[in-house]
């Protein structure tokens, strides 16, 4: 697999393949919820799909996250930023996989009551996978968490190739 994705071989765990589906699922999910607060019916039910979708892959982003995490040690730099990442994950993990077993639950008969709730838990759960996001964000990009930094070895993707130059010249 190595020469045909090297990016995918280089990588030590597999949350950083997860990571992005709840972000995106949920931010999805408030979009169609938000555009059926005009009373179309098949985007509050997409929005729905969506949070269902995004509550299940968060719950595999959390495992994945305990693992590589465990992965690390309490040496690691940023460790303490990574019990804060951890612990925003978890908290819009449990309050959207809460609003997605609400909206479930409330399918149907009452589901129009209750959508206001819905919404505004929608809404705190991406906020909190957006802060959650931003501190996992500043682990890889600020600390260099589950990147090889330093390493002198260069990829296949990223050797140098005769004839190949960067920089300033005319075509």
């Amino acid at each position: 697999m190595e020469p045909l994705m090297p990016g995918l071989a280089a990588v030590e765990n597999v949350h950083p393949l997860v990571v992005h589906f709840p972000i995106v699922l949920w931010s999805v999910a408030l979009f169609f919820w938000l555009l059926g607060l005009r009373g179309r019916e098949e985007f509050w039910r997409t929005g729905r799909w969506m949070l269902y979708l995004g509550s299940l892959s968060a719950l595999v982003a959390v495992a994945t996250g305990l693992w590589a995490a465990d992965q690390l040690g309490h040496d690691s730099p940023g460790h303490d930023l990574v019990h804060v990442h951890r612990n925003l994950m978890v908290a819009a993990t449990a309050l959207g996989s809460a609003i997605a077993l609400l909206a479930w639950a409330w399918r149907g008969r009452s589901e129009a009551r209750n959508r206001g709730l819905l919404l505004a838990g929608l809404a705190l759960t991406t906020a909190l996978c957006a802060i959650g996001a931003d501190r996992g964000a500043l682990l890889v990009y600020g600390h260099g968490i589950g990147t090889h930094r330093g390493e002198a070895e260069p990829s296949a993707a990223g050797e140098h190739h005769a004839g190949h130059e960067h920089g300033d010249h005319p075509h």
